[in-house]
């Protein structure tokens, strides 16, 4: 899989902008990437050295009509 197809976007939220000052940096990535596959495509794209990754699948909230 390309660098560019796992990593989609950043997260834009208060959470995630709180980071920066941590250097912590959050995206969106592709559902079916595994953690090997984040970790490579965020060195290769951004040219740092990832120290730790996590992961985690969020689930969307249900609508009742």
């Amino acid at each position: 899989m390309n660098p560019h197809d796992v990593i989609l976007r950043p997260v834009l939220s208060e959470k995630a902008l709180a980071g920066l000052e941590a250097s912590r940096y959050v995206f969106y990535v592709h559902p079916d990437a595994n953690k090997t596959q984040v970790k490579d495509a965020v060195e290769r794209v951004f040219g740092v050295d990832v120290v730790k990754l996590n992961l985690a699948n969020v689930r969307g909230k249900e609508k009742t009509m």
